[in-house]
């Protein structure tokens, strides 16, 4: 088992956005210092297209590994390395999520250690407001009572009125888990079309009818797609108290 951060240089929304710098330090760099909080035995690899983003990983320790350009999506680019690291769980941590929890992290990780009864996972937390439930930049989803995803969207299309809607649907993460067989068995499928035409990877394992069973999480922290929430994020890391207290280790 081991961690796996896909970073590409070309994001559309926000061109090099994982080089940026936040308090002092690229994106890329926060998320890989949290990602190597929460187990020594746990290894963590970035996976990148880019000689930019492996120079600048070289700089602070991290192992990379340089992928093909041709990846349509993380899930892609995980499948490449996995050839190389030969793990029977990965968990990719999307490289935007700059505010991740390490104790998230460590959360998915005891729960595939102790009884990974599904092959795939994603951590899932509550809409926080209505602004986030009508914004197509926060992927959402909506589960079973057995906690596994029925349906991931951009944009909600339920007809209740959105404080219901507040109840029933949660934020999807960008950090989920797959275990080697179905990342296999993933990648000798081709692009499916809600996957391909909706930019949600995780929505080509449902459309192939395999389980995505949803860990919940208390805080939802923004990732960072945008030059607003790029504002946003740098003003948590500095005012929110918990952040600051991540942020107080990983400088360390």
């Amino acid at each position: 088992m081991g961690i796996v951060i896909p970073a590409r240089l070309d994001s559309e929304r926000l061109p090099q956005k994982v080089l940026l710098d936040f308090v002092g330090m690229p994106m890329i760099e926060h998320v890989w210092r949290r990602a190597q909080l929460v187990n020594p035995k746990i290894p963590v690899v970035i996976a990148t297209d880019s000689k930019k983003i492996k120079n600048q990983c070289k700089l602070f320790g991290a192992k990379c590994i340089l992928t093909s350009k041709k990846h349509p999506n993380g899930l892609s680019r995980v499948g490449e390395v996995s050839k190389k690291l030969n793990w029977d769980f990965y968990i990719i941590l999307q490289a935007d999520e700059i505010l991740i929890d390490p104790k998230d992290l460590s959360t998915m990780v005891k729960l595939l250690k102790n009884k990974s009864i599904f092959s795939f996972y994603n951590l899932t937390t509550k809409l926080e407001n209505i602004a986030e439930l009508r914004d197509s930049n926060v992927v959402k989803c909506i589960t079973r009572k057995n906690g596994t995803i029925i349906d991931i969207f951009r944009k909600s299309h339920l007809t209740c009125s959105d404080t219901i809607q507040l109840k029933l649907v949660k934020k999807i993460c960008g950090v989920f888990a797959i275990s080697k067989e179905t990342l296999t068995l993933l990648l000798n499928k081709p692009m499916q079309d809600i996957e391909k035409f909706e930019s949600i990877e995780q929505m080509k394992a449902i459309e192939l009818g395999i389980n995505i069973a949803s860990i919940d999480i208390e805080k939802n922290y923004p990732s960072v797609n945008t030059k607003q929430e790029k504002l946003v994020v740098n003003k948590i890391l500095k005012k929110d108290l918990k952040q600051k207290r991540i942020l107080e280790i990983i400088k360390c």
